[in-house]
């Protein structure tokens, strides 16, 4: 188990800071040390303190992979080129016999070439053959996923101390809609920041989780009216 201790403006922006050093990890747990404290005109005079604890990913040990053996090849002791034997001289008569028979004989007749009937072009084939387009499955919200939401929302409102505040869930679409029973900050500017920053770590937690089966999907948390 690993812990990491971050100081921010604000509560929400310590957990993403401690979160992002921490290497996106699928498992954690958070524990608030210190509230900010700011002034009468809204500036923060003292940061949030946080911690966030978490576990090490497994690590996955490459295969090791033989090294080519290296062929040591001999070298090949060099051999010298024996020199061309002189051909025998022929006799005077000989060569006039020779350049005799050379004009008898008759010269090759030329051959016509035979004409091969053409195979059918590369173009014609992917014209009669249409090629077939993979379909993309839709992504849709499920109950595992829904499930996976809101523990990990009653985990951190938990944690935050606001285990009072309850929420129901929707599904609307491709959008999860969240809405409580109450509001979490009495500044709706600072509850919009950190309704923000709930949605962004939910999506990241859950497309760890599930890959591209979450692609397109949203998550919308609400304040109550």
């Amino acid at each position: 188990m690993k812990s990491i201790i971050e100081q921010a403006s604000s509560i929400i922006k310590a957990i993403e800071k401690a979160w992002n050093q921490a290497d996106n990890p699928k498992e954690f747990s958070i524990k608030i040390f210190e509230k900010e404290e700011k002034n009468f005109f809204g500036l923060t005079t003292k940061p949030a303190k946080i911690g966030i604890f978490y576990t090490d990913k497994p690590i996955i040990h490459e295969k090791s992979v033989p090294k080519p053996r290296l062929e040591i090849k001999e070298p090949r002791p060099n051999i010298k080129e024996s020199a061309p034997k002189q051909a025998p001289t022929l006799e005077k008569s000989q060569q006039d016999r020779l350049e005799q028979v050379r004009t008898e004989q008759p010269h090759p007749t030329q051959q016509k070439p035979i004409a091969r009937p053409s195979a059918p072009s590369q173009n014609n084939r992917s014209e009669n053959t249409p090629a077939e387009k993979p379909q993309r499955v839709a992504a849709a919200w499920n109950d595992t996923m829904v499930n996976s939401t809101q523990t990990w929302l009653k985990k951190t409102l938990a944690l935050m101390g606001m285990t009072a505040i309850t929420f129901t869930t929707e599904i609307a679409g491709k959008n999860l809609k969240l809405t409580f029973n109450q509001p979490l900050l009495s500044e709706s500017a600072h509850e919009q920041q950190l309704f923000r920053s709930f949605a962004h770590l939910i999506m990241s937690s859950l497309r760890n989780q599930y890959k591209q089966e979450i692609k397109d999907l949203k998550v919308i948390l609400i304040r109550p009216k």
